[in-house]
């Protein structure tokens, strides 16, 4: 029996590990996780003024189309505020950039930045709607989301 191989490296501010079972597999699953997380780092990222999730936050009250990756994140980040009963709520954008966490972690990390820890309401999670169908969401005023 072969050894499973693996794959150390930094994504979204944390080490991910990929673990193959197929040694000669590990290149072309790499590149697969890679292209997986770059789409996700396009559709979802709070700090890429080019993502999707930054035009969706800069259209309060507007019906906005969405990828399906997009819609497929924001649901689960719905659910989970669900079954949380809001203690994990993705509106919580405003209050992120409040206390300083307005860039990416590898510059925060740099000492470049300073947090200031200052608990506050977000919108709540009800002020989002997602109409997974469609592929569109409407943001209240007020409301800007963080899906990390």
């Amino acid at each position: 029996m072969t050894a499973p191989a693996s794959d150390r490296f930094e994504v979204f501010g944390t080490t991910a590990v990929l673990v193959v079972t197929e040694p000669d597999a590990l290149p072309a699953a790499r590149a697969r996780a890679d292209a997986e997380l770059a789409a996700i780092d396009r559709a979802a990222s709070r700090f890429r003024a080019d993502s999707e999730l930054s035009l969706l936050n800069s259209r309060p009250g507007e019906l906005v189309p969405v990828s399906e990756l997009l819609a497929d994140l924001l649901a689960e980040a719905l659910r989970a505020a669900d079954v949380t009963d809001g203690d994990v709520d993705p509106t919580c954008g405003t209050a992120l950039n409040a206390a300083g966490y307005d860039r990416d972690f590898g510059q925060l990390r740099a000492g470049r930045v300073t947090l200031t820890v200052a608990a506050g309401p977000v919108p709540g999670w009800a002020r989002v709607r997602l109409d997974r169908d469609r592929r569109t969401v409407r943001l209240d005023h007020g409301v800007q989301l963080d899906l990390g």
